[in-house]
C-alpha cells in the first residue's frame, strides 16, 4: 500500500508542478498581452482614432487569459504572425 500511495504522491506533484507551470505561462502572457494592447490603444487614442471600450477587463480578463493564453497565442501567430497581437499590428 505504500508503494501505491508514493506513486499517487509522485504523480499528484508532476500534475501539481504542470499547473502551475501553466497558470505561471498564462499570467506572463497576461501581462505581456495587457501591456502590448495598453500601448495600441493610447496611440490610437493619439492619433484620433476610436478606441472601443475593453470589454473584458480585471478579474475576468485575467481569468480569461491565464485559462485561454494557448488559444489565443496560436490565433494570434497564424493570423497575425505574432502572439501578442494588437489592432495596431494589422
Amino acid at each position: 500500500m505504500d508503494r501505491r500511495d508514493s506513486t499517487v504522491r509522485k504523480a499528484s506533484l508532476a500534475l501539481l508542478v504542470l499547473a502551475l507551470a501553466y497558470l505561471g505561462l498564462g499570467l506572463g502572457f497576461h501581462i505581456r498581452w495587457k501591456g502590448a494592447q495598453e500601448a495600441c490603444r493610447e496611440a490610437r487614442q493619439a492619433r484620433g482614432e476610436f478606441v472601443e471600450p475593453e470589454v473584458f477587463g480585471g478579474a475576468l480578463g485575467l481569468a480569461f487569459d491565464v485559462t485561454w493564453w494557448p488559444v489565443y497565442a496560436w490565433a494570434n501567430v497564424y493570423h497575425f504572425g505574432t502572439p501578442f497581437a494588437t489592432p495596431c499590428d494589422h
